[in-house]
């Protein structure tokens, strides 16, 4: 069941979308506003590092469709 999770569209998409709520946090927890001072470099590298295994993961998938598609 785990292994048909991860091939499937959802694995990707719930990576993002954790990867978005922990950079929130992130801004919570370190009590950054974004109104009030825009988000330096080290926030959108953060933020990037927290998201980006989402894409990756999106990318790979659609790399397996097309090759079953063969």
């Amino acid at each position: 069941m785990a292994q048909g999770f991860r091939k499937s569209i959802l694995f990707p998409i719930t990576l993002m979308f954790a990867g978005v709520a922990a950079f929130f946090l992130f801004l919570i927890v370190t009590g950054h506003d974004p109104d009030e001072k825009p988000l330096t470099l080290i926030h959108w590298i953060i933020g990037g590092a927290l998201i980006g295994p989402g894409f990756g993961y999106l990318i790979q998938w659609r790399r397996d469709r097309d090759r079953s598609k063969l």
